[in-house]
């Protein structure tokens, strides 16, 4: 998957709407960045769980990883070109699903 891919991707969710986060494109969800651009040039920042974040730090570390500025918060840098995309989908996937609403979640089956 591609940085635009994963832009789009993260756009199609329902409530998603395309915003800025520090000068930088992200996308929102009721106001809550899920996806955007971080300091790092070939990575997207990710907000995921922190045991999420832990799992994928482990499993696919080569795709998904911190840096000092990200230890210790609910989010992973991730290079998208590097992860699974079916994968990388499903972390969006539970992105959306921690900003969206209950109605939201419900109409997804969540």
């Amino acid at each position: 998957m591609t940085r635009d891919e994963m832009f789009a991707y993260a756009l199609s969710q329902p409530g998603a709407e395309d915003s800025t986060l520090h000068g930088g494109r992200c996308i929102r969800v009721r106001g809550h960045w899920i996806v955007n651009e971080g300091r790092e040039p070939d990575a997207l920042a990710l907000a995921l769980d922190l045991d999420t974040v832990a799992f994928l730090k482990e499993t696919e570390p080569e795709a998904y990883f911190q840096t000092p500025h990200y230890e210790g918060w609910p989010a992973v840098l991730v290079r998208p070109e590097r992860a699974d995309d079916d994968r990388l989908r499903e972390q969006i996937d539970k992105a959306w699903a921690r900003r969206a609403t209950k109605a939201q979640r419900l109409a997804r089956g969540l």
